[in-house]
């Protein structure tokens, strides 16, 4: 009698690993959804700097093997890692400022939904309290995005969290 080794499903230890992958990314969005950001710009830094690394090569090739310069190439790949530099070294200036533009865009959005439940007649009661509901919470999640923290990553870690919990618990019931 020959002995069988069980090997577990290899979507089931996928969907394992996406999901505990996705609730330490959606712990580490509400815990410090401000440095994520941060890390992220830099990322993005770091890629520009890598394309305009490319660039650089690409132009230095040209002008070995075909004895000619490429003047756009040179140009961009510069251009290129500067401005990755620039986004490194202002990572979190720019963290700010996202918060910012993300906070006022939810203020602004919050007072126009206020302006457009005011403005329209005819409307049930219900259905005007809820638009002033919404229009308040456009503008607190605004305040709150200027103020303490960027809520669009804390909704987005909330929401990775439970779903990567809801995940491994129906991974674990079967």
């Amino acid at each position: 009698m020959k002995g069988k080794i069980i090997k577990p499903n290899d979507k089931y230890k996928k969907k394992i690993i996406e999901s505990i992958t996705l609730l330490i990314l959606g712990i580490i969005l509400v815990t410090n959804s401000n440095q994520a950001v941060t890390i992220i710009f830099q990322i993005i830094g770091v890629g520009i700097i890598l394309f305009g690394i490319y660039k650089l090569y690409h132009y230095l090739m040209l002008k070995k093997q075909f004895k000619m310069e490429d003047s756009d190439s040179l140009i961009s790949s510069i251009i290129s890692i500067t401005i990755g530099l620039l986004i490194i070294l202002l990572a979190s200036i720019l963290e700010v400022g996202l918060r910012y533009i993300i906070g006022f865009y939810l203020i602004i959005n919050g007072i126009s939904k206020s302006f457009i439940a005011l403005s329209v007649k005819n409307q049930s009661p219900k259905f005007f309290y809820l638009n002033i509901l919404v229009s308040i919470i456009y503008i607190l999640l605004g305040l709150y995005t200027i103020f303490i923290a960027n809520a669009a990553f804390l909704i987005i870690g909330i929401i990775l969290i439970f779903s990567s919990l809801l995940d491994l618990v129906t991974c674990f019931k079967k």
